[in-house]
């Protein structure tokens, strides 16, 4: 009888329990699918999606140059590896977003031409992927196994490449100076640097390199810095600039601004006589936390 009543006990605190866990999962499965109903941006996505993607045209390329090329150990591989490479960005998105679909979809959220489409892909990949290791198992044995592996490594240094030139861009700036003589005759001088802050040397261009500039002209100067929505430019302006014709080396500052660009610039005479000419040999730049709109003039 004891037993008996013991058991009874314990059966009925599992079954509490079961139900209490139940309870707590049913109360956190529809907050989430509250908070899934709120969000806006989730049914945006939804809207937008669109599995119905062609395969990369690198298919084709590999398969033109199987027929033309049929023996080659070294375009073949690499074809095909770039194939693999233009696959992966698919997969992944299929990867990523199947969970999220597949919640959605049971829960009556997903629109079924959406899931429908999100099905077909996976098949799609999953043939191409399987087409792909077939493919080089053929041109080496037991390359069939790593041949993703080796493109998801290739397609990693391509992104890691592409962010830091991107970020190397971003970085960039271009001085452009425009130099217009008393006849009116114009010298332009270009410059590049990175990372424009205080003093920051610029690297004066080949051909600007080689041009002169008489002693007197009025400067124009333009720095863009970045690119796309963070591109800036920096102004300034000397109405004349005035260069010592009896000294071999001289620095200018160009704008006298601190809201604008300054410039310090180094100039070196290469001619003698009332048409002394000058090179300009040096160039550091220095800008303000925001870029100017217009001309300062100095």
């Amino acid at each position: 009888m004891g037993a008996e009543l013991l058991l009874s006990v314990v059966l009925a605190l599992t079954t509490a329990l079961l139900c209490y866990a139940g309870y707590i999962f049913l109360i956190v499965d529809r907050r989430q699918e509250s908070s899934m109903l709120a969000d806006k941006d989730l049914f945006d996505a939804i809207d937008n999606k669109n599995y119905d993607f062609e395969l990369p045209e690198e298919i084709e390329e590999y398969e033109e140059l199987r027929e033309s090329q049929p023996g080659d150990k070294r375009a073949l591989p690499m074809a095909l590896l770039k194939r693999a490479m233009a696959d992966i960005p698919r997969i992944e998105q299929l990867e990523r977003d199947h969970p999220r679909m597949a919640r959605l979809f049971q829960k009556g959220l997903l629109p079924f031409g959406i899931w429908e489409q999100l099905v077909d892909a996976e098949a799609m990949m999953d043939t191409e992927v399987h087409s792909v290791q077939t493919e080089a198992e053929k041109l080496q044995k037991g390359w069939g196994q790593g041949v993703f592996s080796q493109a998801y490594q290739m397609l990693r240094q391509k992104r890691e490449d592409e962010v830091r030139n991107a970020q190397m861009q971003r970085d960039a700036a271009v001085l452009t100076m425009e130099f217009t003589k008393p006849s009116g005759g114009v010298v332009r001088v270009q410059a590049d640097g990175r990372k424009i802050t205080q003093q920051t040397p610029l690297g004066i261009r080949k051909e600007s390199a080689e041009m002169e500039v008489t002693f007197k002209s009025e400067v124009s100067c333009e720095l863009v810095t970045g690119t796309g929505d963070e591109e800036r430019s920096f102004y300034c302006k000397v109405s004349e600039l005035t260069l010592d014709a009896e000294q071999e080396k001289q620095w200018k500052q160009i704008g006298q601004d601190a809201a604008g660009l300054r410039l310090q610039v180094k100039f070196l005479r290469r001619s003698h006589g009332a048409k002394a000419g000058f090179a300009i040999t040096d160039i550091r730049a220095t800008v303000p936390a925001t870029p100017t709109t217009a001309m300062k003039t100095a």
